[in-house]
């Protein structure tokens, strides 16, 4: 049983930690929409991702 409460208070703690990595990613992901000029409700975290991924191709083949 102490196993238990030990797994279980250990799962807990990990839930509230993703929990505060979640909300800083979305802090992070309005702060790009608001400097971008987009609508932080409409800004997926797939647009964010997206657009990244296009800028470093964009970017690394003008390097070229």
């Amino acid at each position: 049983q102490i196993v238990l409460q030990i797994v279980s208070q250990d799962s807990l703690n990990a839930s509230k930690d993703l929990q505060k990595e979640f909300a800083t990613i979305e802090k992070k992901k309005e702060e790009l929409a608001d400097y971008l000029c987009e609508d932080q409700k409409k800004m997926s975290l797939e647009d964010v991702f997206s657009t990244m991924k296009t800028f470093r191709q964009v970017f690394l083949k003008a390097l070229q």
